[in-house]
């Protein structure tokens, strides 16, 4: 018989020691999530959980197959998960109470995606209402019968200090939810929807959109499929939203408000005040946010009476004034902020300097100039009082409403001189570990000189490639938001050097929105600053992004005034890179001599300030400019001594390009065996670093291989996934060679599919005046004369 997962972790625990306190604080989760996982009343632990709370433990390997065991033997009880476990539910509070009618209601509507039309239910209510703890509990209940994926996502409709999230960037975030790779996520909000559709066409998902503007920002992001469900929280009535089934949700009824006084607070404590607890709840308006911190308050005083809470409440409503509901939140915050310690109260107001949706304790450090451990702590005391709420293990968000408490409180008490400086703290926080992982991520490349002049206390582990690439991902979102702060608030060295950091891991992540956007932000900076050696690396990477956003004009203008400002300020490393991007684009063009000579040329710069990293990349794209002309074993050493300093500095990135460039020279000298190895191992090292741009020229590059081989299903099997992978990174140059190359797959066999991926290639490159162009003219002539025409 499988055994129970809060059994087991409540015989580890005692083992151990601990109390559930001390284990909370171990494991970076709050003391209320720990409680909840051994109650075993409806919880499904999260893995990541379970991961911490092991390592908590210190738990040896066999006993951790048998946690994670245990966890897995209940999350998985409705039946297996073959598409892999997609829950991205937040917690379930384990002291839910009422709402028992809209919960059978929600049950009744969603069922378990049986219906004949994807379900989408819209929850409106006031703020503070308890509008996404219904949705979230709702969802949990529900979750059995959506077994391919539950998915959450804020979209910060009504939160102080943010714009609503566009649609295009949630359909990203669940698009990374559902196991799409970044770069494979294209750039339009069309085409992200209809990905997003097409991704969940067979599945039985469940969504919960949390906070929704209204129905324009909810509609493209729902799901095609009858199969799906879909659970829309929002402060408005979304009666634009089509078909959606509306659920109005009031304030606690007065039963339900003094049953939740009483779960929190302990209802030893209230037993004999049924007066003093009917008088919390009218004092609370029975809104459940201002009832849970209040209530929090008598359960962590144990010397005061639900009378003197009352009293307290009482007090904080007079000096609130009038306003309803909201001076019933006031009142709640107000007792609970004035309860906690200044530390506490100071780090609680700071929050609200955070321009990004989350943070972690390594970021609350550098908001309240302490450690990462004392930050924790008072972050983990903040979500036990409920004046704060942890969706994840270490990840601490505000309520929209007590955000906009926050930033009143701060701007009354925090002087604007220490504003400033713990928005300095936070912004050197970022830069110092992005600095950090920089050259993890792009070993080689050039980093321009900075200081940080803020550097904190604790920071984030990032010592590996695995590490630094994960912090970045993690903290995309946030990373992104500080630029956009720093530039609204006039901090232009900020703004570049974020940029500069970010520019490769936008890159190899496909975020080129991301990309244009934020450097577009910095060009704008650096031209006011007197630092010409930023301004033209910014303007030399906004020329590469703008090329694989299909700005050509864009992208051809920026590098030469680029350039142009290299050659100016003597900046021979710039001038380089920028001669080795023309010299890519004009072999790519069919321009063989010009790209050789700007390749040589560069080649010359980059071993005038030795750079191994730029002399690997003009070596190896010397090779393929040979390999064009036929001259594979010039290639090959090219390729050879490029492949050796890319090694050398141990850059995966490079090494991957190297390795499919020489099994090109390979096939080209008929040697298919040696060819397919090499792009195999190329490919490997592109999916192993997350790089999609790579991996779909390394896709095609193999099935023309397969192709040369005599191999065509082979081939066409590559190209089809290359296409796959290049539509949804909009990579024109990528997009053309698939189609060309399943051309010429299916000409024997099928000729008016040929013909029409032959189209479709011949208009993208005749866009770019590419040289396969008259091949393509003539393959196409080929095929109107007969059957037999092939490549």
């Amino acid at each position: 018989m499988p055994e129970r997962f809060d059994t087991v972790l409540r015989a580890y625990r005692r083992r151990a020691g601990l109390t559930q306190e001390e284990l909370s604080e171990r494991a970076g989760l709050s003391a209320r999530t720990i409680r909840a996982l051994e109650s075993g009343q409806g919880r499904v632990p999260r893995m990541a959980s379970v991961r911490e709370v092991a390592k908590a433990l210190g738990l040896g390997a066999d006993d951790q197959r048998r946690l994670l065991a245990a966890a897995d033997e209940r999350e998985g009880a409705a039946g297996s998960v073959s598409l892999g476990r997609r829950r991205y539910l937040p917690y379930d509070i384990p002291d839910f109470t009422g709402r028992t009618a809209e919960v059978a209601r929600l049950a009744e509507l969603v069922g378990g995606g049986t219906a004949s039309a994807v379900v989408v239910s819209a929850i409106d209510g006031m703020a503070g209402v308890g509008k996404t703890t219904l949705a979230v509990h709702a969802a949990h209940l529900l979750a059995d019968g959506f077994p391919d994926g539950q998915f959450y996502c804020d979209l910060h409709g009504f939160t102080p200090g943010y714009d609503p999230v566009g649609p295009a960037s949630a359909l990203e975030a669940l698009l990374r939810m559902a196991g799409v790779d970044g770069a494979r996520i294209p750039h339009t909000l069309e085409e992200r929807s209809a990905l997003w559709r097409t991704t969940l066409s067979d599945w039985r998902a469940l969504m919960v959109l949390d906070n929704a503007a209204d129905a324009a920002q909810v509609r493209p992001l729902l799901p095609g499929s009858a199969s799906c469900a879909v659970l829309v929280t929002s402060r408005r009535r979304l009666l634009a939203l089509e078909g959606a089934v509306p659920l109005s949700l009031g304030v606690l009824s007065e039963a339900e408000a003094c049953a939740l006084v009483a779960r929190i607070a302990g209802h030893d404590r209230v037993a004999d005040a049924p007066e003093a607890v009917a008088e919390i709840a009218e004092l609370c308006g029975y809104l459940p946010l201002a009832i849970r911190m209040a209530a929090a308050r008598l359960a962590h005083r144990p010397a005061w009476t639900a009378e003197d809470l009352t009293a307290e409440l009482r007090r904080g409503r007079r000096r609130s004034g009038p306003g309803g509901n909201d001076q019933a939140v006031s009142a709640a915050f107000a007792l609970s902020y004035a309860r906690l310690s200044p530390g506490r109260q100071r780090l609680f107001r700071l929050l609200g300097l955070h321009p990004g949706a989350d943070l972690d304790a390594y970021a609350a450090a550098a908001l309240a100039g302490t450690d990462a451990v004392t930050a924790r702590q008072w972050l983990e005391e903040l979500v036990d009082v409920h004046l704060l709420e942890q969706y994840e293990p270490h990840r601490y968000q505000l309520h929209d409403l007590l955000r906009r408490h926050t930033q009143e409180v701060l701007h009354e008490t925090e002087p604007p001189a220490q504003r400033e400086e713990a928005e300095l703290r936070l912004l050197d926080h970022y830069l110092h570990t992005a600095l950090h992982a920089r050259p993890l991520v792009a070993p080689g490349q050039r980093l321009l000189p900075f200081e940080v002049a803020r550097p904190p206390a604790d920071t984030p582990d990032v010592s590996d490639r695995a590490s630094a690439l994960a912090w970045y991902e993690a903290e995309h979102a946030n990373l992104v938001a500080m630029i956009t702060h720093a530039a609204a608030r006039g901090r232009n060295e900020h703004v570049w050097q974020y940029t500069h950091l970010l520019q490769h891991f936008f890159d190899i992540r496909g975020r080129t929105l991301d990309w244009v956007s934020t450097h577009e932000l910095a060009l704008a900076t650096t031209g006011d600053l007197d630092n010409r050696l930023a301004h033209a690396e910014i303007l030399t990477s906004l020329g590469v992004a703008c090329w694989h956003a299909g700005r050509y004009e864009d992208a051809f203008n920026r590098g030469l005034e680029a350039l142009a400002l290299c050659r100016e300020i003597g900046d021979a490393w710039g001038e380089a890179v920028i001669l080795t991007n023309f010299g890519i684009v004009q072999g790519q063009l069919g321009q063989s001599e010009e790209a050789i000579d700007l390749h040589q040329q560069a080649l010359a710069l980059y071993g005038g300030v030795d750079a191994p990293w730029g002399e690997a990349l003009s070596l190896t794209s010397l090779g393929t400019v040979y390999a064009r002309l036929g001259r594979a074993a010039e290639a090959l050493d090219h390729h050879r001594r490029a492949l050796d300093r890319y090694r050398g500095i141990g850059d995966p990135w490079g090494e991957a390009l190297t390795l499919t460039n020489m099994g090109t020279g390979y096939r080209q000298l008929g040697q298919f065996g040696e060819a397919v190895d090499h792009h195999a191992q190329a490919l490997s090292l592109s999916r192993r670093m997350g790089d999609r741009r790579a991996e779909s020229e390394i896709l095609n590059d193999l099935g023309a291989t397969y192709h040369a081989a005599g191999r065509r299903d082979a081939a066409r099997r590559r190209h089809l996934r290359a296409l796959d992978i290049a539509r949804a990174i909009d990579s024109s140059p990528q997009i053309a060679r698939a189609h060309q190359g399943i051309a010429y797959t299916l000409a024997p066999d099928d000729p008016d599919s040929a013909r029409d991926h032959a189209e479709r290639a011949l208009a993208i490159h005749g866009e770019l005046s590419a040289p396969e162009t008259a091949e393509l003219t003539a393959f196409l002539d080929a095929l109107g004369q007969g059957p037999a025409a092939g490549h």
